[in-house]
C-alpha cells in the first residue's frame, strides 16, 4: 500500500482518476462535436454546390412517328377469259389417184378437147352438154356438174365419177337419159391425161343455177 507524505493510504487515488478519466471524455466530446456539427452543417452546402455544377440532363426530344402512309387501293383482279380450246386440225380427206391427177392437170386444153368434134364418136362432148347450164341438151347439162358428181355414187369423189363416166357411160344411168346416145369409145379416142384435162375443165363450171327457169323456146 502507498503511503502519502502523511503516511496515510493513498485510498482516493481511484476516485481521482475516474474524475480525471470523465473530465477527459467531456473535453474530447467538447472538440469532437465542433466538426461533427460542422459537418453536418456544411452538408446542406455541398448538395446544392453539386446540384449546381450537374448540368441538367435534357430530355430525349421524342421522335415524330412517320407520317400514316395512305392506303394505296389494291388493283382490282381483271378476268381473263380462259383460252378458247385449240380445234384439232380436221384431216385432210384422202385424194384418190384420180384426184391427184386430175388437180394437177391442164383445164384450158380440157376445154378445148370439150368443144373438139371428133369423127370417131360422130360429136363433141359439147354437141350433146351445156357447159353453161344445168338444163338438158341431148345429155344433162353440165353447169355445177361437180356438186352432182359428189353425191352420185357412195365412196366416189366428184371427179371419179366425171372420169368414170367418160370411159364408161354405162356404169352409172342418170334417170330419163337414153344410155345409148353417150359414146362409149372415148377411152379410145382420147388418152387418161386428155380425159383428165377434161375432167380438170368440168370440175371448174360452177355458177347459179338456172334449171327452173323456162326456156325460151318453151316461152314461145
Amino acid at each position: 500500500m502507498i503511503r502519502s507524505q502523511n503516511s496515510q493510504p493513498l485510498m482516493a487515488l481511484p476516485a481521482l482518476f475516474i474524475v480525471l478519466a470523465m473530465a477527459l471524455m467531456l473535453a474530447g466530446c467538447g472538440t469532437l462535436a465542433e466538426p461533427v456539427l460542422q459537418a453536418a452543417s456544411a452538408t446542406p452546402l455541398a448538395v446544392e454546390e453539386r446540384a449546381a455544377a450537374i448540368q441538367p440532363t435534357a430530355l430525349p426530344t421524342a421522335t415524330p412517328l412517320p407520317p400514316t402512309a395512305t392506303p394505296v387501293p389494291l388493283p382490282t383482279a381483271t378476268s381473263t377469259p380462259l383460252p378458247s380450246p385449240t380445234p384439232e386440225p380436221t384431216a385432210a380427206p384422202v385424194q384418190s389417184p384420180i384426184d391427184r391427177l386430175v388437180a394437177v392437170r391442164d383445164a384450158e386444153n380440157g376445154k378445148l378437147l370439150f368443144e373438139t368434134f371428133q369423127d370417131a364418136a360422130n360429136y363433141s362432148c359439147a354437141n350433146c352438154h351445156l357447159a353453161d347450164s344445168e338444163k338438158t341438151n341431148l345429155g344433162p347439162g353440165l353447169l355445177n356438174i361437180k356438186d352432182r358428181a359428189a353425191e352420185r355414187v357412195a365412196g366416189q369423189s366428184a371427179a371419179e365419177y366425171i372420169y368414170e363416166s367418160i370411159i364408161d357411160p354405162q356404169a352409172y344411168l342418170v334417170a330419163d337419159f337414153d344410155p345409148e346416145l353417150m359414146p362409149r369409145n372415148w377411152a379410145e379416142i382420147y388418152s387418161d391425161l386428155q380425159i383428165f384435162d377434161i375432167v380438170a375443165y368440168l370440175m371448174t363450171l360452177e355458177g347459179e343455177s338456172d334449171i327452173d327457169e323456162p326456156d325460151a323456146a318453151d316461152e314461145g
